[in-house]
């Protein structure tokens, strides 16, 4: 069994000029906060009936008024279907997109 000492490494001299390659950049006062992040998007796809209809029901339990949701159905015409993914793609809140059959 082969049993390994830790290691020792010295401190390096101050008076060389490494010294200052290892030492770590200060921290200016005039931090910038990175951009906001863009909002959080889903789609989701149910092909069975009666899910959407659940869908519905635990979207508005779980997350209420903080989450804009979007239904496109067969039936909506192709203008109306555009119009609805332009709304959903320049919501400024966290968005669902459902479609259904």
């Amino acid at each position: 069994m082969v049993v390994k000492e830790p290691a020792e490494y010295p401190e390096p001299d101050k008076d060389e000029a490494s010294y200052e390659v290892l030492l770590p950049e200060p921290k200016s006062d005039t931090s910038t906060l990175p951009p906001a992040p863009p909002p959080q998007k889903a789609m989701l796809s149910c092909p069975l009936p009666g899910q959407v209809r659940h869908l519905k029901w635990w979207l508005t339990k779980f997350f209420a008024d903080r989450l804009d949701t979007f239904y496109i159905y067969a039936q909506l015409g192709n203008d109306e279907r555009t119009e609805m993914q332009l709304k959903f793609e320049d919501s400024p809140n966290p968005s669902v997109f459902v479609t259904t059959p």
